[in-house]
């Protein structure tokens, strides 16, 4: 849903007072059809000339054009928080970069509590409004920035204030910090963040597996290395070097379960990674002659 679509929906929500969940639903359905037939009348705001000149942005020919048209959205309206973010992702260098960021966020943040959004009722709500989204993805792409950086214990930080923010976690800061806590070995936080969001996949297991290993716990390592499996057979083929890269899913994503999950987390998760320079021994000790055993 863009910033336009949204506006022309709650303007015409209020206007038809509407008082409960079944007036909202055929209240919306009235104006999907009203929208497709071009039959709402609205008047943009200086958010919706915004977005439209980043979008323009987005579909510029070069990337010098693409920064003047996005400095531009965010000149047109502060409130415009994705323009600074479009820039960042453009921004190479990483020190000009986060200044860029912080500066944004910083800024984002303060319009956000005037504006009572870091009231009580909304937090732990954040990505679920739309006011707020921008901000939640500006917090998870400045972890990010800060693992490229080696900054964990700061990334940590940034991760928990996500989850604080946006409990349901759409932008999945979690997977984020299940792999911080492992690279900081801090087991009780992991086991804390694993019970809020018991989920049996590579981003959620593998952090376990790490953390035990790193620890010493062989029982609780190999446990999890069997689980690893489970989820995602291919890990052990990335260790033996016989793993392939996946047809079935386009370039730059993945799927769990698939030989595309392996790369994603290799790629993704390297901080963690580097901690363990004598893991690939320990995977084929463990899963490669287990499966041997049982053949």
């Amino acid at each position: 849903m863009d910033n336009k679509f949204n506006n022309m929906l709650q303007e015409f929500l209020k206007n038809n007072n509407v008082e409960n969940i079944d007036e909202a639903n055929e209240k919306l359905q009235e104006f999907i059809k009203m929208y497709n037939n071009g039959e709402i009348e609205y008047e943009n705001t200086p958010l919706d000339d915004a977005y439209e000149i980043l979008e323009e942005a987005q579909n510029a020919k070069t990337e010098k054009e693409a920064i003047k048209l996005a400095k531009k959205a965010y000149e047109k309206s502060k409130e415009c928080f994705d323009a600074i973010l479009f820039q960042c992702d453009l921004e190479e260098n990483g020190i000009r970069r986060m200044k860029l960021l912080d500066d944004g966020l910083e800024f984002e943040k303060n319009r956000l509590i005037k504006e009572k959004y870091f009231d009580k009722e909304n937090i732990g709500h954040f990505y679920g409004i739309f006011e707020t989204r921008p901000y939640i993805r500006g917090l998870v792409i400045k972890a990010e920035y800060l693992l490229e950086e080696g900054k964990i214990s700061q990334a940590e930080n940034v991760c928990r204030e996500v989850l604080r923010l946006n409990e349901n976690d759409n932008m999945g800061a979690r997977y984020l910090l299940m792999a911080i806590y492992a690279t900081l070995e801090k087991e009780n936080d992991m086991l804390k963040l694993y019970k809020k969001y018991p989920e049996e996949d590579l981003e959620m297991i593998f952090p376990l597996f790490a953390l035990y290993y790193k620890l010493g716990n062989d029982k609780k390592a190999k446990e999890y290395l069997n689980r690893i499996d489970k989820c995602n057979s291919n890990f052990v083929k990335f260790f033996n070097g016989t793993i392939k890269e996946s047809k079935k899913v386009e370039p730059g994503y993945y799927s769990r379960g698939d030989s595309s999950e392996i790369f994603m987390y290799l790629d993704r998760y390297d901080y963690l990674l580097i901690t363990m320079p004598k893991l690939h021994e320990y995977v084929i000790e463990n899963l490669m002659k287990n499966k041997k055993s049982k053949k």
